[in-house]
C-alpha cells in the first residue's frame, strides 16, 4: 500500500450562458489495476467566487467523481438553477456548493464529506480516473463571473493491490452506476394516512390497554414472578402443561384496540416473554434422548 498525494486547481474565466450556467472540468489520471481509498480530502475557494450582477442569486457547485458530471433537470435552490448528482450518489466522492442570495447579500457554504469525515478514510473505488468539476450558475440571467474562477483541491489517496477479479467487478459496478445517474429517482412519496395505517398503534394514540395479572392465576402457572409472601415462604411450583396453557392464552389474537392476551383469564401478552429462554416450555417437551444416527454405506445420514 502507498499513499499518493494530489493537488489540483481550476483557474479559468468565463461568462454564464443564456440559461445562467457555465461549467469547468479537469480530469485526473490514477494508476490502473489498483484499489483506491480516499484518506484525506480538502477543497479551497481561492478567489471567493462571486458575480458582478449582485441582484441575482448566484451559486457554484463542486464535485469530485469517477466520471464526468452532467447537470440534470433537478432544481437547485430556485429559478433556472440546476444540480448534478447528489452527495449521497455512489459515484460522488466529494461535493460542495455555495449559494449567494443576491438581494440579501447572504452567502452559504456546505460540503460532503464534512471537515471531520474528510480528514479520515472515506470512500473506496477502482476506476482509475477522477473528474474535478465546477458548475457556476445564476438565477435566470447571464452574468460575468468575476474576475476568475480559482479553486484548489487536495487529495491523499491510499493505493493498494487487488486481484483481477475484484478490480474488474469494481470497474463494472462503478460504470453501471454511472450509466443510470440521469435516470436515478428514489424515495417514495408517502401520505400520512398510509404511514399511520401501517402502524396500528399510532391510530389509537400509541398505547393499548393492558391486562393486569397476579400470582393466583390458578391453572395457568401460579408463580410467573417472585411471590412476596415473606422471608422463607415457599414458592409453589407450576406444572409445565399449565404453563403452556398460559402461553397459548398470551398468544391469542384480539380485536383492534383491545389489550393483547386473554382478558377473561387475566393472562397478558408478556407471559410468553418469560419462557422464551426455555425451549421445553416455549415449543413443547424435549426428547430425553436424540434418536441414534445411522449412515448409508456412502456416508449419507439415514432419516429414521
Amino acid at each position: 500500500m502507498a499513499i499518493r498525494e494530489i493537488r489540483e486547481t481550476i483557474n479559468a474565466t468565463g461568462q454564464t450562458d443564456a440559461n445562467g450556467l457555465v461549467q469547468f472540468q479537469k480530469r485526473i489520471n490514477l494508476t490502473k489495476g489498483l484499489a483506491h481509498t480516499i484518506n484525506h480530502i480538502d477543497f479551497f475557494d481561492d478567489g471567493a467566487l462571486g458575480a458582478t450582477n449582485s441582484s441575482a442569486d448566484f451559486s457554484y457547485q463542486v464535485w469530485l467523481t469517477n466520471y464526468p458530471i452532467v447537470i440534470t433537470d433537478d432544481v437547485f435552490h430556485s429559478g433556472s438553477m440546476r444540480m448534478g448528482p447528489m452527495a449521497g450518489d455512489d459515484n460522488v466522492l466529494y461535493k460542495a456548493h455555495s449559494l449567494l442570495y443576491g438581494a440579501k447579500g447572504v452567502k452559504t457554504f456546505q460540503e460532503f464529506p464534512n471537515q471531520f469525515l474528510g480528514s479520515q478514510p472515506t470512500f473506496e473505488f477502482y476506476t482509475p480516473t477522477l473528474y474535478f468539476t465546477v458548475a457556476v450558475q445564476s438565477d435566470n440571467v447571464s452574468v460575468t463571473i468575476g474576475p476568475t474562477i480559482n479553486m484548489s483541491l487536495y487529495l491523499a489517496i491510499e493505493e493498494s493491490k487487488t486481484d483481477a477479479v475484484e478490480y474488474g467487478i469494481g470497474i463494472l459496478r462503478e460504470f453501471s452506476e454511472n450509466q443510470a445517474m440521469l435516470r436515478r429517482k428514489n424515495g417514495l412519496r408517502m401520505e400520512r394516512s398510509r404511514i399511520i395505517g401501517a402502524m396500528p398503534m399510532w391510530q389509537i394514540g400509541g398505547i393499548r390497554p393492558e391486562i393486569m395479572t397476579s400470582t393466583t392465576n390458578a391453572g395457568f402457572g401460579n408463580d410467573w414472578f417472585l411471590n412476596q409472601a415473606g422471608y422463607g415462604a415457599a414458592e409453589s411450583m407450576s406444572d409445565a402443561t399449565d404453563i403452556r396453557v398460559g402461553l397459548q392464552a398470551a398468544r391469542e389474537m384480539v380485536a383492534f384496540g383491545d389489550a393483547f392476551g386473554t382478558a377473561t383469564v387475566n393472562v397478558p401478552d408478556w407471559f410468553k416473554q418469560i419462557t422464551k429462554d426455555f425451549p421445553g416450555l416455549e415449543a413443547g417437551p424435549l426428547r430425553p434422548q436424540w434418536p441414534p444416527i445411522k449412515h448409508e454405506d456412502n456416508g449419507n445420514v439415514i432419516m429414521l
